[in-house]
Formats: structure tokens, C-alpha cells, sequence
């Protein structure tokens, strides 16, 4: 079966409710915005409104949290030469920068063994030792938040930290300890999240490094 030769179908899906990319952007954006019209404003709103547009869930405002002015330190910390380290290559696959993934780090899965750790925390930790961490998002695995808050607390703090690692087990305990910790973060609390959120966070965050903030 071959494909229709006039395109978009008439009367069709697409022709109905389809619109041109930057629109529905535009649309989306504007929407997640007005959802968090009095919890933050400017640059704050934009990446907390970022999170939201990229979940389609207007149930995730209430679980939003930026402290310590986490844009301005992850850009800081990225121009003072600090590098982007993720969880795991879902997350790495959606962001606009070449990041140092947890997951893929050599040596991981043998420190993961040795340690009796996941992978992804024995790949933060060797993502360490390549040099000062500017900006580390953590969309998969509570563990390598877990791992991030004890370099942190041993003396390496990155300068931002974004977790939005979903789950049962672990998750929300991690993020709560992250809260708690002082160091400039963006989170989604709870056991809610995804690799897709931490992408759009960074990719927002990004967006400001390039325009020169």
C-alpha cells in the first residue's frame, strides 16, 4: 500500500490539529507559564516552566522547586570551565551539549561491582575525578543523586543540581535529602520525574548560557 499522494490527508488528523513547531511551542510554553503565574518570575518561571511543557502535566507545579538561585550557579559554574554530567544516556541523548554520562564512564560497572552500587552512582563518582563538575542532572537513577549529595558533602559540590529521577524506591528520599542539603538545585519532588524533565531543564538552562545571560 502506497502513501496518500496529497499531503497532509484531507480531512485527516493532521489537517485538523496540526500546527506549524513553532507554534505549538509557543502555545505550550505560554500555557506551562500561566500555570506558575505567581510562584516565580523571569528566568526562574522559564526553567520551572520548562519542566512542566515538557511533562504535559499541569499536576507537576505544585512539585517544582528551585533554590539557591540554581540558574545562575549552573551558568557560573559551567563558564568557569566546569563540566555537564548526567545519569544515563537518556538523558545525554536529549541536551544540546556534549555531557560526561554516569552510566558510560569507564571503569563503572567494575566499581559498581566492587562497591555493590548501581552504575550509575559508581560512574558519578569517576565523572568526579575528571575535574570540577559545573552542572549535574540526574533523570534516571535515585542513586547517582545519592552519590552526587556525598561528593558534595566530602568537599567536590557541583554548582547546580537538577533531579528529576522517578520512582517507588529511593526517589523521593533522595530529592528530599538534595532539599536539604544547600547546594543550588531545580527538582520535582516526589516519585514523579523523568530523563525527559532533566533534558529540558538542562536544554533551558543552556539556552540562557548561549544568548550571554
Amino acid at each position: 500500500m502506497s502513501a496518500p499522494a496529497a499531503w497532509p490527508l484531507r480531512g485527516g488528523w493532521l489537517e485538523k490539529l496540526g500546527r506549524p513547531p513553532a507554534e505549538i511551542e509557543a502555545g505550550s510554553r505560554a500555557r506551562a507559564l500561566a500555570l506558575l503565574e505567581g510562584r516565580w518570575r523571569g528566568e526562574e518561571a522559564e526553567l520551572a516552566a520548562s519542566l512542566v511543557y515538557a511533562a504535559g502535566d499541569a499536576g507537576l507545579v505544585g512539585l517544582v522547586e528551585l533554590r539557591s538561585d540554581p540558574l545562575g550557579a549552573a551558568l557560573a559554574g559551567l563558564a568557569a570551565g566546569g563540566s555537564l554530567v548526567v545519569d544515563v544516556g537518556m538523558v545525554a541523548a536529549g541536551v544540546r551539549r556534549q555531557a560526561l554520562v554516569a552510566t558510560r564512564m569507564p571503569g563503572a560497572e567494575r566499581l559498581a561491582l566492587e562497591c555493590g552500587t548501581t552504575r550509575a552512582a559508581a560512574g558519578m563518582r569517576l565523572a568526579w575525578e575528571q575535574g570540577p563538575v559545573g552542572l549535574v542532572a540526574v533523570g534516571n537513577a535515585p542513586t547517582a543523586l545519592l552519590a552526587v549529595l556525598d561528593l558534595a558533602q566530602a568537599g567536590a559540590p557541583p554548582g547546580c543540581v537538577i533531579a528529576t529521577c522517578p520512582g517507588f524506591q529511593v526517589a523521593a528520599e533522595a530529592k528530599a535529602a538534595l532539599a536539604a542539603s544547600g547546594l543550588p538545585h531545580l527538582l520535582v519532588a516526589g516519585s514523579r520525574g523523568g530523563s525527559g524533565l532533566a533534558a529540558a531543564a538542562v536544554n533551558s538552562i543552556l539556552a540562557r548560557a548561549g544568548s550571554g545571560r
